[in-house]
């Protein structure tokens, strides 16, 4: 992974046109003006929602999660807790005895009926609400709103897109999640991100931040 952020690092250095320098200044500040923003405005459904979290499962309201940033560096991406405390320890276990789920899992990295999951969890993961504590990484610089979700450690190990879309900062939001999301196979998701990795501008971020709301109220592929 140490390869892959020296390259990346150093592709984005060399590559870097002046638009591509304004189009990285002024996403970046949309990012901090609109994520702060956010956080403030949404303050009150940050509190229902660690309260009812609370209610449900108990603590911890935060699920902190392993993730590969930008050039490959490591970030912690912050998520509601939707499944109960300690239980991605029980997935391997749960892969095992059932097949059906183990292909399923292999195919989209997502399960879509997960018994690990909790009440209040499940509604989150519909509204995808869960997604919103991730507004602190995007303040934070580790993550923007629109671009490739972040992926976990190794999962591009040996895969020759990992190059281009870790040249990206990860987003809260992107191609992927506006096309189906986890109704996708992994490989449809790397081809997203590539994709979108190979167009992004600022007219694709608005289409996306545009269908964002509409594949929010729609719930398809969030689970």
């Amino acid at each position: 992974m140490e390869q892959v952020t020296q390259h990346a690092s150093t592709r984005a250095v060399r590559a870097a046109s002046f638009g591509e320098l304004a189009y990285w200044f002024a996403k970046r500040l949309v990012d901090l003006m609109a994520s702060a923003l956010l956080l403030v405005v949404l303050s009150p459904i940050f509190l229902l929602i660690a309260v009812a979290i609370w209610f449900d499962s108990g603590l911890p309201i935060i699920y902190r999660c392993q993730r590969i940033g930008r050039y490959g560096q490591p970030i912690t991406v912050l998520k509601f807790r939707t499944m109960r405390d300690g239980s991605h320890h029980h997935l391997e276990e749960l892969l095992t005895v059932d097949e059906e789920r183990r292909l399923e899992y292999g195919e989209r990295r997502k399960l879509r009926t997960d018994p690990r999951r909790t009440r209040v969890g499940a509604v989150l993961r519909r509204a995808s609400l869960d997604e919103l504590p991730q507004l602190v990484n995007v303040l934070s610089g580790e993550m923007s709103l629109i671009g490739p979700r972040p992926y976990f450690p190794g999962e591009l190990a040996g895969r020759h897109e990992a190059e281009l879309i870790l040249g990206v900062r990860p987003g809260i939001t992107g191609l992927w999640q506006v096309s189906g999301r986890s109704d996708r196979t992994f490989e449809e998701r790397l081809s997203f991100d590539v994709d979108y990795v190979s167009r992004r501008g600022f007219a694709l971020d608005a289409s996306i931040l545009a269908r964002t709301l509409s594949a929010v109220i729609s719930g398809k592929g969030a689970y």
